[in-house]
């Protein structure tokens, strides 16, 4: 099976949780749990903006893109129930993702205790000559 194959249930699972969220804007009544929670889907920040931000690349389309269509279905449902439209966000500096942090571990330790220094005063050492290096690796 290839990579396409395997990956199609996958987008079809994800593109349900979105059609369910879009009848749940749709049909259930505003402000009800069930209606905030898929409004939250579509537009909210932190835990729902990093989930929105999953299944957007499981459908390959941009995050933004699924909350601009979650916007347009709240303001369509609420001009339905002539409701007033909610105010827009506030369009400051774009709220980042966590990335995970990366930590630097030491190297092993070479043979006699000493551990490898990288950089150092740029002096060529004697003792790092080239047949020297050759002659380790070459044996």
């Amino acid at each position: 099976m290839s990579d396409v194959e395997t990956q199609q249930p996958y987008r079809v699972l994800w593109a349900q949780v979105v059609l369910q969220a879009k009848a749940d804007l749709e049909n259930e009544p505003i402000g009800s749990i069930i209606f905030n929670q898929a409004a939250a889907f579509f537009v909210g920040r932190g835990d729902w903006a990093q989930s929105r931000l999953i299944v957007a690349d499981c459908l390959n389309i941009h995050p933004e893109a699924l909350s601009r269509c979650g916007e347009r279905w709240i303001a369509d449902r609420r001009e339905r129930e002539g409701l007033e439209p909610e105010l827009k966000r506030a369009q400051g500096p774009a709220e980042r993702l966590p990335l995970p942090r990366l930590d630097a571990l030491p190297g092993p330790a070479k043979q006699g205790g000493k551990s490898r220094r990288i950089g150092g005063s740029g002096k060529i050492n004697p003792r790092d000559s080239f047949r020297e290096k050759a002659a380790a690796i070459f044996g």
